[in-house]
């Protein structure tokens, strides 16, 4: 997932418009052979030799399903078509494929037990339903903290819809030089970011309290752990913005440490 994200996002995205036009249609072929190679369905692909092998081995035989290799393949063609993201359902269908597929994939191997033929998840509730808020919410703290790197590298990476950038006074071709020069409305468009995650954080704890008794004593310290960063990430983020992020790189260095530095306890 993270090899196809990349080669868009680090490497379509950032070509000159042109050079877009002209590689379009070719890389929207690369993403399609990814999909079939995740998928079965394909070996040549983007994906290394051993790579394609151990996914037909382990994770095709198992329970997982489709559904999160075709997610991401979705979202992946949104990129690359440019489509414009209107407003916050535009938004979320977009992070069904961006955001949720991976955090279906984290939480399914947190859960999931070999067997005979393969590997299987118990979970009472499919792995996507603890995953959507979860995922949903770590994305929009990704936004906050990225908003500076990605509003600088290109607009094409700023994945805020329209709706929430005019109800801030915002344009994505100016947001660089606003954020820049500690413009307001930027932390205006926080605040509204903001809101909308705090919604999802809130489901997302009752997805981590529906969890926890199926989770080996490890998995749950290390999903609860990495949940508890974005948690900090999203807190420092609530007064001052720009101070917020100009410390987060740091406060996420010394917050990963201290989780792999840490014991699961009883």
């Amino acid at each position: 997932m993270r090899l196809i994200d990349d080669r868009v996002d680090d490497d379509f995205l950032m070509r000159p418009a042109p050079a877009r036009t002209e590689t379009r249609e070719l890389m929207l072929q690369e993403i399609d052979a990814w999909e079939g190679q995740c998928l079965g369905h394909a070996e040549q692909g983007p994906l290394p030799d051993p790579v394609r092998r151990a996914m037909q081995d382990i994770v095709l035989v198992s329970d997982l399903g489709e559904t999160p290799w075709r997610g991401l393949a979705d979202a992946m063609r949104r990129d690359v078509e440019e489509r414009e993201m209107a407003d916050w359902e535009d938004f979320l269908s977009y992070a069904e494929g961006a955001t949720v597929a991976p955090a279906t994939v984290f939480i399914y191997l947190l859960a999931a037990q070999p067997g005979r033929t393969g590997f299987h998840c118990d979970l009472p509730e499919a792995p996507v339903t603890y995953a959507v808020d979860l995922g949903i919410f770590c994305y929009l703290v990704h936004i906050l903290r990225d908003l500076a790197k990605d509003a600088e590298r290109s607009d094409r990476l700023v994945t805020i819809p329209q709706s929430l950038l005019a109800e801030a006074g915002l344009e994505k071709s100016g947001l660089s030089e606003a954020v820049r020069a500690r413009d307001p409305r930027i932390s205006q468009l926080a605040v509204l970011v903001r809101a909308r995650a705090n919604g999802h954080l809130e489901l997302g704890r009752q997805s981590l309290a529906r969890l926890k008794p199926f989770l080996g004593r490890r998995e749950y310290f290390a999903l609860s752990g990495l949940i508890r960063i974005y948690e900090t990430l999203f807190e420092r983020f609530s007064a001052d913005f720009f101070e917020g992020l100009a410390a987060a790189p740091e406060l996420e260095l010394s917050l990963r440490a201290d989780l792999l530095n840490a014991r699961a306890e009883p």
